[in-house]
């Protein structure tokens, strides 16, 4: 039997501190944004929690911008980032997977190139995964909205704050809590229960089950794939404080730019609906994944009635939603 040599650093003792400082694995996806890619990463050279590492994956953008991109990371020098150029424009959630192939990290977030990590993002977001409570394959924070001109004000889930507000009179009372909750949503409950893409921070065992195993309608909608998936898996933790700053501009996929109020519909007019197609196809990427039977079990009775196997719910929802799309 070989015996395993002990190097001077060991003879000093146990490092128990690293234990609680894990690897986190970032993936920025990137198509034509090097004009605003430079503070997404100066954010996460602003993190508290150093140890990560970062890939941002360049999905074909036109030769401008992947040039701009290299450029950009290249006068940074940090041996933490490091650029992966596709060549061919697939879509998101393959450049996500083409990202995640190049990173080892147990948590995995996906940072859209315009938004923004305040300092603590990584730090707070991993102490949320890392209560003694309950694990989850996603956790979501808050967001910030932003503008060219800085922030305009509150997050994007009311919802999750107004049921903690106290009455005062036929009034709410708005007051920031000492302590933001931890929300647990159990994957039985239906619904989008995060804000969006850069919030989110998953485990890559869960992410092993959504890898892509056919092409997608869709080019975007990589929050409403993995975080339905994610949910599906095993539930979700929502931590009720802003830690991303999102941007608004001319150029966003899906939110509008004139946000005035917690509770307008926030959908900007050419913004398309891709979720519930979304939902499916990461249904079907966990069947495809060899998902162990016992958990197929747990998960169609927490997503599907108990009546049907998956597959027979799967095929007569992606009916369904056809129809609708079609009518």
């Amino acid at each position: 039997m070989k015996v395993m040599e002990i190097d001077e650093t060991s003879r000093k003792g146990l490092d128990r501190t690293r234990w609680h400082k894990p690897l986190v694995s970032i993936i920025i996806t990137h198509y034509n944004y090097s004009d605003h890619v430079v503070d997404a990463i100066l954010s996460l050279l602003d993190q508290s929690h150093v140890n990560w590492e970062c890939v941002i994956v360049d999905d074909a953008s036109d030769q401008q911008h992947s040039r701009a991109l290299t450029n950009i990371v290249e006068d940074l020098a940090d041996d933490r980032i490091t650029v992966r150029l596709l060549g061919r424009n697939g879509g998101q959630v393959p450049a996500f997977f083409a990202g995640l192939e190049r990173t080892s990290g147990d948590f995995v977030c996906l940072l859209d190139p315009d938004d923004r990590y305040a300092p603590t993002f990584i730090e707070e977001a991993l102490a949320a995964h890392l209560n003694l409570s309950v694990m989850c394959p996603i956790l979501s924070t808050e967001q910030i909205l932003i503008t060219q001109q800085g922030i305009i004000g509150a997050g994007l889930r009311p919802d999750m704050h107004i049921a903690r507000m106290r009455r005062f009179g036929k009034y709410l009372e708005v007051a920031e809590p000492e302590k933001p909750k931890l929300l647990y949503i159990p994957a039985s409950v239906r619904g989008w229960h995060w804000t969006a893409t850069s919030a989110l921070m998953f485990r890559r065992a869960a992410l092993n089950y959504l890898k892509p195993h056919k092409q997608f309608p869709f080019r975007r909608c990589a929050d409403g794939y993995l975080a339905q998936g994610s949910h599906a898996l095993g539930g979700t933790l929502f931590l009720q404080k802003g830690l991303v700053y999102r941007q608004l501009h001319n150029r966003n996929s899906w939110i509008d730019m004139k946000v005035y109020s917690s509770f307008q519909n926030k959908k900007r007019a050419s913004g398309e609906i891709w979720a519930g197609v979304a939902y499916l196809d990461a249904l079907e990427a966990i069947e495809a994944n060899g998902l162990p039977e016992a958990e197929r079990r747990r998960m169609a009775a927490d997503n599907v009635s108990p009546k049907h196997g998956l597959q027979r719910v799967i095929s007569r929802w992606r009916t369904s939603l056809k129809k609708r799309i079609l009518s």
